[in-house]
């Protein structure tokens, strides 16, 4: 049996909580510059990134939690609370069909700029590649798998998953990120782990994407950036409920919480590494980097070992080399989506922004380079791929600081000129 949603408005009791949560008439100033400080970083992680200068504080990396690897969840952490507050802002306004038409097709644009921008990843070579089936076949396999999966196709595909629930209590939502953490683990222990990282698995086998590796979590990353974006609507909630200075303790609490918990996740790592004294052998031949049960943790390992042995080393910290400690789901890694790197950048992402709320909201203080970017990000992303690839052509990648600086400068200026104009005309994109 099928149920229609009615495209009328929402009853008078929907309203009315809308009412109760939507803030009338006013930008929250601290959002808008937490949006700005993330498209800032992007600029500087993205271009600073790929120079061999440049310290692995700024550095992607699928090893530890860097600052660099703080930006795309602050952004979907962002996008989140920017949902929440548009979601209940049209339902009241067009009812809740035409709004979620709205926003598939506003998810369905960030995938398609999203592929404009950074192509399929792949190529059909040959005329037969194309006319043949499997040829076909194979080029979507690897697209969906791991081509497609760049920040604003995570974002348009996680607005769309968590859709579903942007109506429901912040106890739902909160089961909801806590089930969607647990699925990841689940499915990381049965195939995702291998498919990943490109290791034996027969999802690739069926697919074939044998040995192919995926970026950012690649398909069934969605579960785990979905957290973040969720966090980002409970905590619309809790500002749309309470005055700011009675927000910033319960964030910097649940943020400070929710790091802990990711690090002390993280600590599984240390079961992993090549002692003597180690009950069961956490490889299955000599060289290998990988873990041999790579999500689901040696437990015996935990005998005998002193419990200081047992704590990872800290964020921003990276740890032994894979001679001394063998790969595994458990480690702050970007690359793979862990939940330990989830939690920890959800609860990063959090604590910074209960500074913004303490600094712009309380402070009085703003800046007006994040609150163009913050209020014109989808524009900013946009322009600053090909102005980006523009300059990188003139500073090589063993550039000196000085000449990388004097790079990122020249790169984030003529972004902005170009962004500061769309504002002056009046042309905006949004997230």
């Amino acid at each position: 049996m099928s149920t229609q949603i009615p495209d009328a408005a929402p009853s008078a009791s929907v309203a009315s909580a809308v009412d109760r949560q939507m803030p009338r008439s006013r930008r929250i100033v601290s959002m808008d510059q937490y949006r700005g400080y993330a498209v800032v970083g992007m600029f500087v992680v993205n271009f600073l990134g790929g120079l061999s200068v440049t310290h692995q504080f700024l550095k992607h990396n699928n090893t530890h939690f860097s600052w660099a690897d703080s930006i795309m969840p602050a952004f979907i952490f962002a996008c989140g609370f920017s949902f929440r507050l548009s979601v209940l802002k049209r339902l009241p306004r067009i009812g809740r069909w035409k709004t979620c038409v709205g926003i598939l097709r506003r998810s369905t644009a960030l995938l398609l700029i999203s592929l404009v921008m950074y192509g399929s990843g792949n190529e059909l070579k040959t005329w037969s590649e194309l006319t043949t089936g499997s040829g076909i076949g194979e080029f979507v396999a690897h697209v969906v798998k791991a081509d497609l999966w760049e920040v604003l196709a995570i974002i348009g595909v996680c607005q769309v998953l968590v859709l579903p629930f942007i109506e429901f209590s912040s106890k739902a939502r909160l089961a909801v990120a806590v089930a969607l953490s647990a699925g990841h683990i689940a499915i990381s222990a049965w195939f995702n782990y291998a498919f990943v990282t490109g290791q034996p698995n027969g999802l690739d086998d069926l697919w074939g994407t044998v040995g192919r590796r995926a970026w950012d979590g690649g398909l069934f990353g969605l579960m785990s950036w979905s957290v973040p974006m969720l966090a980002g609507t409970l905590v619309y909630d809790l500002m749309s409920s309470r005055t700011a200075r009675k927000t910033v303790l319960p964030l910097l609490a649940w943020g400070c919480g929710l790091m802990a918990l990711g690090y002390l996740v993280s600590c599984l790592t240390t079961l992993y590494d090549v002692r003597e004294s180690n009950a069961v052998e956490v490889t299955q031949a000599a060289g290998e980097k990988y873990a041999a049960s790579p999500v689901l943790p040696p437990w015996q390992n935990i005998k005998g070992r002193d419990w200081n042995t047992l704590l990872a080393e800290p964020p921003f910290v990276p740890p032994p080399s894979t001679a001394e400690r063998k790969v595994n789901y458990w480690a702050m890694d970007k690359r793979v989506s862990t939940q330990s790197f989830i939690w920890f950048a959800t609860g990063f992402s959090c604590v910074m922004y209960a500074l913004f709320i303490l600094v712009c909201d309380l402070g009085g203080l703003q800046s007006r380079l994040f609150a163009m970017f913050g209020e014109n990000a989808l524009a900013a992303y946009v322009i600053h791929h090909s102005v980006q690839e523009l300059v990188r052509q003139i500073v090589p990648k063993d550039s000196p600081s000085w000449y990388a600086a004097f790079g990122l400068l020249l790169f984030s200026s003529i972004t902005w000129l170009f962004v500061r104009h769309l504002q002056k005309a009046n042309i905006f994109l949004k997230l």
